[in-house]
């Protein structure tokens, strides 16, 4: 072997273990240290507790907005029972003032003016024949009474002279007149056959051939209201 030759090994044999060493030093660069490990999961367990923290605050959030919202709830559910009250109570007080239709079992009275006897004179239904008789259906229980068709409400007055009734300031009703009232039959229907009451018009009736009568029936129905429910004096309090 030369000495040229032994020269060229030994320069092949130092490159390998030179290129050797920089590929092991390359590969430990690369490779995680221990301590490198311990600082990652120290950071991934920071991060886990973290979003746990995270996740408690959201859990806590919408446990506080359901109960928020179970309260809306229970405020709308409240308030859609007052609305319906206060509706059941308008519906109430609107037919009670006469302003809307009215059904139900009720009571028709006739009333007619006097047959004259000989040498007797005619007896004419005045109003307040017709407001004693509204009255009293009132007293029985009625809930709407109308009078020839003419509604009567809570403010209703009666005038007129003999043979004719005024309601209100609508045109004059004449002879004969039907009364018919919806409300408690029964209870109508008892006090119109109470000989104690109307004793005026009873009296009437026997001296005078007064037209009165009444029935009772299962089913009625009432015309609203149709003048002005106005007032001129009052004002509200």
């Amino acid at each position: 072997m030369t000495l040229r030759r032994t020269g060229a090994y030994l320069l092949v044999a130092l490159t390998a273990l030179t290129f050797g060493y920089l590929i092991t030093a390359q590969l430990r660069a690369e490779l995680p240290v221990p301590s490198n490990r311990v600082v990652r999961t120290e950071a991934l367990v920071r991060t886990v507790q973290d979003l746990e923290s995270t996740n408690a605050g959201y859990r806590s959030q919408i446990s506080s907005l359901r109960g928020q919202i179970d309260t809306l709830e229970a405020q709308a559910a409240q308030r859609s029972d007052t609305t319906q009250r206060l509706r059941d109570e308008v519906a109430g007080l609107r037919a009670h003032a006469g302003v809307t239709q009215l059904r139900g079992p009720g009571v028709v009275v006739d009333l007619g003016n006097g047959r004259p006897g000989a040498g007797a004179t005619d007896y004419l239904v005045n109003f307040q024949d017709i407001q004693d008789v509204v009255n009293l259906l009132f007293q029985g229980g009625a809930e709407g009474v109308a009078v020839n068709g003419h509604r009567i409400s809570p403010l209703s007055s009666f005038s007129g002279p003999a043979g004719t009734v005024v309601i209100d300031q609508g045109n004059p009703l004449n002879a004969p007149f039907q009364v018919v009232a919806v409300g408690n039959r029964n209870q109508m229907e008892h006090l119109m056959g109470d000989a104690s009451k109307l004793g005026g018009l009873r009296n009437r009736q026997r001296a005078l051939g007064l037209a009165l009568s009444f029935q009772g029936s299962p089913d009625l129905t009432l015309a609203p209201y149709d003048s002005a429910l106005e007032t001129r004096f009052a004002q509200p309090a």
